[in-house]
């Protein structure tokens, strides 16, 4: 019996010691994508907008707008073979465990419904919005946009556009606007956002019937979690001090 329950703590002890060594990955990894900034690059060229996400300076392609048109599949497949046929019968599986878990999904949100109609609804008391509660709102959201605007980075931005217009006439009204206003808006945004251009060149394309300019827009956003969460978590606790989240719960 001794050896038994000495066996018996032997295996309890190596259970703890693996979900501690997994909470302390979990928590080191947890850390990282606190401190490590995220980073998505954007690019539109050629009328197709690419969107890719990731971290530490590299990112793989999540978004693409329009997408490429899927190639034609053939008159005759076919029939799946060896790995094909079991991978087939995998997807065939998971289809229908999807189609099975939507209708019970389905029948217990129908269930529940029926159920909190035939409740009798009692009237919940809403904390009333006062002065103080409106002007902590306020300051929490003025808060959180700053922090948000201060994380931000937009570097790498590369703008080659070209002007056009009916005729040349047109396309250099066209040319001059653009020149008015584009940079003093670009000096009111950097005084919110951390810009950093590479190139930015917007280019006459008068009285040729083919586009010479070829168009191309993309940058690099990026942005460190950390500043933002700890951002968030003095926001909520003023809200919570002040009672304001007594207004939406």
């Amino acid at each position: 019996m001794g050896a038994f329950l000495a066996a018996l703590g032997a295996v309890l002890l190596f259970i703890l010691r693996v979900i501690g060594i997994l909470l302390l990955v979990v928590l080191i990894l947890l850390v990282l994508l606190l401190l490590c900034p995220f980073c998505a690059d954007l690019c539109w060229e050629h009328g197709v907008l690419t969107v890719k996400a990731g971290a530490l300076g590299i990112t793989f392609p999540v978004f693409q707008y329009p997408k490429p048109e899927p190639p034609p599949a053939p008159e005759n497949p076919e029939p799946p073979r060896g790995f094909g046929k079991v991978k087939a019968k995998f997807a065939a599986w998971r289809a229908e465990r999807k189609r099975k878990k939507a209708e019970e999904k389905a029948r217990k949100k129908a269930a529940a419904a029926a159920a909190k109609a035939n409740k009798p609804a009692q009237p919940r008391k809403k904390a009333k919005i006062t002065l103080e509660i409106l002007c902590t709102m306020l300051k929490g959201a003025g808060t959180l946009t700053k922090a948000v605007f201060g994380a931000l980075r937009i570097t790498k931005i590369q703008v080659r556009l070209g002007v056009r217009g009916e005729d040349p006439a047109a396309a250099a009204r066209s040319y001059g606007k653009l020149q008015a206003w584009l940079y003093p808006v670009l000096g009111v945004l950097d005084r919110f956002l951390w810009l950093q251009f590479d190139e930015l060149r917007i280019l006459p394309d008068f009285g040729s019937g083919q586009p010479t300019v070829e168009d191309r827009v993309s940058c690099r956003v990026s942005a460190q979690a950390l500043f933002i969460v700890l951002a968030a978590v003095r926001v909520l606790y003023e809200f919570w001090c002040k009672k304001v989240l007594d207004i939406f719960l």
